[in-house]
């Protein structure tokens, strides 16, 4: 593979969170596979990674994969709600509060348009 191409397809697999490549290439394991190595449950794991990426105030994309992978880990809407009611006093409400639309989003609950009707929850 030339080198354009090689750099361009590296930058599109780290766009699009492809965890095979980057555990392959930079050694960085993406996935829940904690059983045996934690006593953590996958969930709760998964939960942890979400709340971290929120209080370091990780890019959108980011914080809607790791609420990808909590869904994904058997976690609720509610539990994810609560994980960012949970880190803020720690993270700071500013780090939640920029987070919340993109967590929402990748629940699929339009929150813009929840803002913008304050009658309906």
């Amino acid at each position: 593979m030339n080198q354009v191409v090689r750099f361009q397809e590296t930058l599109r697999r780290l766009a699009m969170i492809d965890e095979g490549f980057v555990e392959d290439r930079a050694g960085l394991g993406l996935g829940l596979s904690l059983a045996g190595t934690s006593a953590l449950h996958p969930k709760i794991a998964a939960l942890l990674q979400l709340g971290a990426s929120v209080a370091i105030g990780a890019p959108s994309v980011c914080v809607e994969w790791s609420t990808g992978r909590a869904l994904a880990a058997g976690a609720t809407d509610e539990e994810i709600a609560d994980t960012l009611l949970a880190i803020a006093p720690v993270s700071g409400l500013g780090r939640v509060v920029c987070a919340a639309p993109d967590v929402a989003a990748a629940l699929g609950y339009d929150l813009a348009a929840a803002l913008g009707d304050p009658g309906d929850p």
